[in-house]
């Protein structure tokens, strides 16, 4: 076998594998905007481990070896591995930050591509312009090349990693603390495996072994996330709450809080079912709001139909209902004039000493006063 056969060979593996991903996320039934940037990062990769191969059939001799070829190569790794960190680091940012909106990520997006244009057009030029400073006699590319190759693609990684840590941190982060950690465990791999490869096993692609199985651990992860996920309001479901009740924890006391749209039916049967939708989207995004601000550990889920759950660790479940119909009527206001009727929300709650098996009687009491709020309203 030639010097780099078995490194093509693992490339083009890699990139079967993560084609059958990049087909089956086409797939997934779900309107969230990270599985298409979760697609679009497969696709990188893909095109990255295709041109990389390309860079060995050159070096081994496969492809004629020339100064227009080995430029031809190192020109296509040199700019497209910075765009699989943007990739990356694009959705790295939209996997912590739910609250985005389409806008914010548009004008992410921008700025992100501006230093990955301007380098490729002055390496361009340069390329043209002056190849033998790039080139040694061996037709080996020079030290500077390398360190290009690698600053750009770095500089993604390593400060999506950090931001992924700093928001781990956050308290209101904690229930998707997995994601973070995910995201965080990237660039330590690619420095790890890249490195290895650089100094030690040039002919072994290490960082196309490490790539591959930390998108099949997000896949894997993403699926997970499709099972404990309600598909209209993005929230947590029973699933989820069913894991979350059977998870260690210190028994400590917590308060459950259901939450009730009111007249949902009658919205229903009156404007249609997509507008009872809208409503629970509603809802739901002033929910989270309230999570959001509160400073304790909170667990949110959609219950059933128009039933929400929330298990807060807080002594005074009056600020929590008061700051979740504070953001209720701030999401209302967005919309105002938009909608015919009136959203509004009727809510209770029981303390919980957090025992599993003694949940559901906690929950059976905050049920009960909230119906006893909704017969008051």
């Amino acid at each position: 076998m030639s010097i780099f056969g078995f490194y093509t060979e693992v490339n083009f593996g890699c990139v079967s594998v993560l084609m059958l991903l990049f087909y089956s996320i086409k797939k997934l039934p779900t309107p969230l905007l990270k599985y298409p940037l979760f697609q679009k990062l497969i696709l990188w990769h893909i095109i990255y481990f295709i041109s990389d191969s390309m860079w060995a059939f050159v070096n081994d001799g496969v492809l004629p070896k020339n100064t227009f070829s080995v430029l031809l190569v190192n020109y296509s790794n040199v700019v497209i591995l910075p765009v699989v960190a943007y990739s990356c680091f694009l959705f790295a940012e939209i996997s912590t930050r739910p609250d985005m909106t389409r806008k914010q990520i548009e004008h992410l997006q921008v700025k992100l591509l501006i230093p990955i244009i301007a380098q490729a057009l002055i390496l361009l030029v340069s390329f043209i312009v002056a190849p033998d400073f790039w080139l040694n006699d061996k037709l080996e590319p020079c030290d500077l090349y390398y360190m290009l190759l690698a600053i750009m693609p770095m500089l993604y990684w390593i400060t999506a990693t950090i931001r992924g840590v700093i928001r781990a941190r956050e308290v209101q982060n904690q229930p998707n603390f997995r994601t973070y950690l995910i995201v965080a465990s990237y660039t330590p791999g690619v420095l790890i495996a890249g490195g290895a490869q650089v100094f030690f096993a040039l002919t072994t692609p290490l960082f196309c072994f490490w790539c591959t199985f930390i998108i099949l651990f997000v896949y894997l992860h993403l699926q997970n996330q499709l099972i404990s996920t309600d598909s209209l309001t993005m929230l947590n479901n029973r699933n989820r709450l069913h894991d979350f009740l059977l998870q260690q924890r210190e028994e400590k006391d917590s308060f459950v809080i259901m939450v009730d749209v009111d007249h949902f039916k009658q919205i229903n049967d009156t404007y249609g079912h997509a507008e009872g939708d809208r409503a629970l989207v509603l809802v739901s995004q002033a929910l989270k709001k309230a999570c959001e601000q509160l400073s304790y550990s909170m667990f949110l889920c959609r219950y059933g139909g128009d039933e929400f759950l929330m298990i807060a660790q807080t002594d005074v479940p009056d600020e929590v209902v008061k700051k979740i119909k504070d953001c209720l009527q701030e999401e209302v206001e967005k919309e105002n004039g938009s909608r015919s009727y009136t959203i509004e929300a009727s809510m209770g709650f029981a303390r919980w000493d957090g025992r599993p098996d003694s949940f559901k009687e906690s929950m059976v009491n905050a049920d009960k006063k909230m119906y006893e709020d909704k017969r008051l309203a």
